[in-house]
């Protein structure tokens, strides 16, 4: 019967194993890029800027335009002419009809169109830069939550190990107090230690399915959606901190836009400079008209149609607010200046404090994993020395809790050093 239960226990985990789909990095991606909220707005945000770049926003476009009219009338008319004669007329019909075709042009318009045009492609690069930084921020995130989830993982695996032990432990302090070799202390401080690795154990998995529902969010999916993360960690080459600073100078996205910034702001400066100078505007147009009188008009009918041309000719001489566009557009663009250089500093800043991180993390991820495997032997060894009576329970849970901690850390010092060197790509602008 005992053989039966354990065949039914594993085979349920194996199935809810199976149910478990193993969820990796490169997936996890993307399944973000795809669903993410964030990302989706972004992406939309790109198109409205493509739209107004598009050579139908450009003004370079005429305008055209049709109208057509038809109007009648039925009145009783009292007439007198000229030469004294006079006529009465009742339901006298008037009849009105109208057709045009028009087209405009701005011929010159100071070159503010060439500068709008301009602006509005530089826009649309600011706006992929700032897709791009959504991209990046997404990304990082999405490594910060995969690896809180697969860090998570493994802690509910080494508590299950602890809990595992300490249950033996509990079982062997029961069978020594049954047979005289034992305590009553002893069972009781082993029912201690097993309660308590069973609720942290417990915790754990509450943990997990909260930091699994976190990222399910972050990649725009289903909440509820279960996986298993892929605690595979695949490291970069390892990167210096000369061509990290480079790197970062020229492609960190946040440079990039600081730049681009600069560059609209000198455009908005042509195109203030521009409403100074005179514009002019053509128009042509193909009209017909008809009427149909009664007969106390001059004319019972006259039909009119053919081709009108125009040629406007504007300039507005001085106006105070041009002046003042131009002067606010130059200072704008002094503020911006003074950002790059400022951004320049944090850059420098953020990328040193950041290799820190990195160099620090590659030594604690080669030092955890050499104290793991010295905190697993001591383990081991322990639980020799318990099973033959060599050491007391207190001893032997103190190993266990060492191994238990060193296992955590190991586990929690290869992701860290990951997310350090994401950090670095990032700001390298090498993440994607």
């Amino acid at each position: 019967m005992l053989k039966f239960s354990l065949l039914i226990g594993c085979f349920l985990l194996m199935a809810t194993a199976m149910a478990q789909k193993v969820l990796t990095m490169e997936e996890a991606i993307a399944i973000a890029v795809k669903n993410n909220h964030d990302l989706q707005v972004a992406r939309n945000n790109t198109k409205i800027a493509e739209v107004d770049a598009s050579l139908l926003n450009s003004g370079y476009l005429p305008s055209l335009s049709a109208s057509g009219g038809i109007s009648y009338s039925n009145e009783n008319q009292n007439v007198t002419f000229s030469d004294g004669n006079s006529a009465a007329i009742d339901g006298a019909v008037t009849e009105s009809y109208n057709a045009s075709i028009t087209a405009e042009y701005l011929i010159f318009d100071g070159l503010v169109r060439k500068f709008t045009q301009d602006s509005n492609r530089a826009n649309f690069d600011l706006k992929q830069l700032q897709e791009r930084q959504q991209v990046e921020n997404t990304i990082t995130s999405i490594y910060d939550g995969f690896f809180n989830v697969a860090f998570q993982q493994q802690v509910v695996d080494n508590l299950k190990v602890n809990m595992e032990n300490s249950r033996d432990r509990f079982i062997r302090a029961k069978n020594n107090l049954k047979y005289g070799q034992g305590t009553y202390l002893d069972e009781l401080n082993a029912q201690v230690d097993l309660n308590t690795d069973s609720i942290n154990y417990r915790e754990a998995i509450k943990d997990l399915k909260n930091l699994k529902r976190n990222l399910n969010l972050v990649l725009g999916r289903e909440v509820n959606t279960d996986y298993i993360a892929d605690t595979t960690v695949v490291f970069a080459s390892e990167l210096l901190e000369a061509e990290v600073l480079e790197q970062a100078n020229e492609h960190n996205v946040q440079m990039v836009l600081a730049q681009q910034n600069i560059l609209l702001s000198e455009i908005d400066i042509k195109i203030n400079k521009a409403q100074f100078l005179p514009k002019i505007s053509g128009s042509g147009s193909y009209r017909w008209n008809e009427n149909q009188n009664p007969p106390t008009s001059f004319a019972l009918s006259n039909e009119a149609y053919g081709v009108n041309l125009g040629l406007n000719v504007s300039w507005n001489i001085f106006n105070d607010s041009n002046v003042a566009r131009v002067k606010k557009a130059k200072i704008t663009k002094k503020n911006r200046e003074i950002e790059l250089a400022r951004l320049q500093y944090q850059i420098q800043t953020d990328v040193l404090n950041a290799f820190e991180t990195y160099t620090l993390a590659r030594y604690k991820m080669e030092a955890e994993h050499k104290n793991l495997e010295t905190n697993r032997l001591n383990f081991m060894r322990s639980q020799k020395q318990y099973n033959l009576r060599q050491i007391t329970a207190v001893e032997f849970r103190q190993a266990q809790i060492n191994f238990f901690n060193a296992s955590n850390n190991a586990s929690k010092s290869k992701f860290d050093l990951k997310i350090a060197e994401i950090n670095l790509l990032q700001l390298m602008g090498k993440l994607i």
